[in-house]
């Protein structure tokens, strides 16, 4: 049909007739396409059914990676779990060893700071004594300076005709020699003092007896007990040559016996209250009579006789003489319980003693060695001795000196020929002998 047409549209040509041909069935890429039109039209059946039968198989895929999804999440679940206790475990060992160390500083800290109390506490009672300290030797020297001013005006002032007139190896009359003893000028004063011996105090109590607390006690129970809300001590002074020893200053003799009363009641087990403070005046060419009785013991009466004559309180008498020599005057002490008593005795320069006058002078104490008047050695006393009683002037067993008749004396400790408490022993009193 088609070379037909052709042949029409060339007209006339004289080309040689073509032969006819048989008609020719449909190419191979005709038939390639159409049976991939027919493979495309019959797919979706094909995987319709193939996911038909592909749902099942996945369900149980499905379910087996769900189930191995949870095991693996519960064992991902105890693996974080024991890691957690793990970790909770070593925070409580972290804590733990943090708590001992805080508890190990806390301690630390609290020693420190009661070792920073005690320290405090000490450099306050240090500073108490110094001020207490302070505060007496600033009395002692305004004391000193009364008494100086008190005998520069008591004393009369001699003229340059009178220095003149005196002899060149003489002195004038108002210059009196002053000890060196314990009767100095300082001493001779009417201020009251408390002494409390706190040697025999316990250990453990030795804050209670302390010059600060001393004073508190005392200021406290006075102001309580006696009404007195703003009284306070006068001075509280601890004693330079005896530690042990604390005195309370008083301004009068009313105040005086009441600081005895109260602190005498409350102070500690093992401290006492001594006796009030004696002064001490010499009395030379006195008679043994008016002094001692027959037995040389002091006479009954006397204290009380010599204080009516001397108008003052003497408290003791002691007789400075050898007792058992038979001489008819001699030395004695007598001890006044007033300072300005004894300066008005030194300054008279006179004592009465049964009407008749003695001289009087500074009182020395002289050290003495601790001798036992027993075995008559050195270094003990006789109430520790437990050895046979040795006289002290002949050196024979079985009696005491009091009782010997023997005239020619030996002495225990050197041999010498005197007795064995003597001045004379070189072992007894090496200094006098240098």
């Amino acid at each position: 049909m088609v070379d037909a047409d052709v042949d029409a549209m060339v007209g006339g040509a004289d080309y040689p007739a073509t032969p006819k041909r048989r008609v020719g069935g449909p190419t191979m890429k005709v038939r390639d396409a159409a049976r991939q039109l027919e493979e495309t039209e019959k797919e979706p059946k094909r995987t319709t059914r193939q996911s038909a039968r592909a749902t099942p198989i996945d369900n149980d895929a499905e379910r087996a990676n769900a189930a191995k999804r949870a095991v693996d999440s519960s064992n991902d679940g105890r693996a974080m779990l024991r890691q957690a206790l793990e970790m909770l475990g070593e925070y409580s060992e972290k804590f733990h060893s943090l708590h001992e160390v805080i508890k190990v500083q806390q301690d630390t800290i609290q020693e420190l700071s009661q070792k920073l109390d005690d320290n405090n506490r000490e450099m306050n009672n240090k500073m108490e004594q110094m001020r207490t300290q302070m505060g007496a030797e600033l009395l002692h020297l305004r004391e000193q300076l009364e008494a100086i001013t008190t005998h520069v005006s008591e004393s009369p002032q001699l003229s340059y005709a009178e220095v003149a007139r005196s002899a060149p190896s003489s002195e004038p009359s108002n210059i009196r020699t002053l000890s060196t003893g314990n009767t100095t000028p300082s001493n001779f004063t009417d201020t009251f003092y408390c002494t409390i011996d706190t040697s025999r105090i316990a250990d453990g109590q030795d804050d209670q007896v302390t010059a600060g607390a001393i004073r508190t006690m005392a200021e406290t129970e006075i102001r309580a007990e006696q009404g007195f809300s703003n009284w306070r001590c006068r001075a509280v002074i601890k004693d330079p040559k005896k530690p042990n020893r604390i005195r309370i200053a008083c301004r009068d003799e009313n105040e005086h016996n009441m600081v005895k009363q109260v602190v005498g009641a409350k102070l500690p087990h093992g401290a006492r209250l001594l006796r009030d403070e004696l002064y001490p005046v010499k009395v030379d060419h006195v008679n043994r009579i008016a002094v001692l009785d027959e037995m040389g013991d002091i006479r009954a009466g006397a204290i009380e006789a010599f204080s009516k004559e001397n108008d003052v309180q003497v408290a003791k008498i002691a007789w400075l003489s050898k007792r058992d020599t038979p001489k008819a005057y001699g030395s004695m002490a007598v001890y006044v319980t007033k300072g300005s008593d004894a300066k008005r005795l030194l300054s008279e320069g006179f004592f009465y003693a049964g009407g008749e006058s003695g001289y009087t002078g500074s009182f020395e104490r002289r050290p003495r060695p601790e001798q036992c008047y027993n075995y008559q050695q050195v270094g003990h006393k006789a109430f520790q001795c437990e050895k046979s009683r040795i006289c002290g002037k002949c050196a024979k067993e079985g009696h005491h000196h009091s009782a010997c008749n023997e005239t020619v004396y030996k002495c225990v400790l050197c041999d010498g020929p005197h007795e064995s408490f003597s001045r004379n022993c070189k072992k007894l009193y090496p200094s006098d002998h240098e």
